[in-house]
């Protein structure tokens, strides 16, 4: 039986990311900065800018495989407060990878990145593929690049086997109501509910992105988890635009609504398509997306229902 550790488990990926390691018939202790009031046993506090408190952690568990999933994640977030992302996403990275090193054990440590480094692409270039020069562009991808590089060092030192995973857009339920499939799905469902006026407030819909499935996502960490380690790309491969979101999204709720273009939500699109290649993940375990776009939405509506009509918020 494997013995996996999963850093951030009360983020929305490292839930599912719990719940299909445990469906695999791994053991599965978690750890996050604020231990949830219905966790188990097994789920432990770790704070990943406090190396002691890491060590604490991982000595505990001594893990076969860490997944490092805790940071901010949120690009708007990550800009506000450059010295604080680079304490999470960088130094937490090197406080994690180091113990992981420390251990008187083989071991791997999944460290989850973003297709976010690739930065701007010219059209000409997709689909994105991992050799390709990367261009960070905001302070959530460039400590993101940052934090690789700290993997990248432990991965050569030899004790660790390291694997870098650079997901596109991936959306289910249970995402923050800030990204914006979610967003939209949580204002149908106000609406649905009756708690909000038939209007739905957007940004840009132009932008066409690559989606995916949270679902597909964490079956493809464990997947590469026990591969020989490397740089991989896991998205669909294919780009959708916003607008085609919002558009099936509408569809599923069955509601006639107006959209606003919201001033305050338009940010111009420094990309107008990405789309990545998932082929060097799937000649290394066999991943393929399995979720289509539309099963996706249909669950991230049916979820914020749920939410709503349980007053949760």
């Amino acid at each position: 039986m494997i013995r996996a550790l999963v850093i951030g488990a009360n983020g929305f990926v490292g839930r599912h990311l719990v719940g299909h390691l445990k469906e695999s018939g791994d053991e599965v202790f978690c750890a996050g900065l604020q231990v949830p009031d219905s966790a188990e046993s097994n789920f432990l506090s770790v704070d990943i800018t406090d190396a002691r408190s890491v060590r604490a952690v991982v000595q505990d568990v001594k893990p076969d495989v860490t997944y490092h999933l805790a940071g901010i994640a949120f690009v708007p977030e990550a800009e506000e407060d450059f010295d604080r992302v680079l304490r999470i996403n960088v130094a937490g990275t090197a406080n994690v990878a180091r113990q992981c090193h420390l251990l008187d054990k083989k071991n791997s440590l999944l460290f989850v990145s973003s297709a976010e480094v690739y930065g701007a692409i010219r059209g000409e270039e997709l689909p994105i593929r991992e050799g390709m020069v990367i261009k960070p562009s905001s302070n959530y991808s460039l400590t993101k690049r940052m934090a690789e590089m700290v993997i990248e060092r432990y991965a050569r030192a030899g004790n660790l086997t390291c694997c870098i995973v650079r997901p596109f857009n991936h959306i289910g339920p249970g995402q923050d109501s800030r990204f914006v499939t979610a967003n939209f799905a949580l204002q149908l469902a106000r609406i649905a509910h009756g708690r909000a006026e038939p209007v739905l407030r957007v940004g840009n819909l132009d932008a066409k992105r690559d989606f995916s499935d949270v679902r597909d996502i964490v079956r493809g960490y464990r997947l590469l988890s026990r591969t020989a380690g490397g740089l991989f790309n896991l998205g669909s491969g294919r780009a959708h635009s916003v607008q085609t979101v919002l558009d099936t999204l509408i569809e599923i709720s069955g509601l006639d609504v107006a959209v606003h273009r919201d001033p305050e939500r338009m940010r111009a699109s420094e990309v107008p398509e990405l789309y990545g290649s998932y082929e060097k993940a799937s000649q290394a375990c066999g991943w393929t997306p399995q979720i289509s776009l539309r099963q996706s939405l249909e669950d991230v509506y049916r979820y914020w229902l749920s939410q709503v009509e349980e007053g949760l918020i």
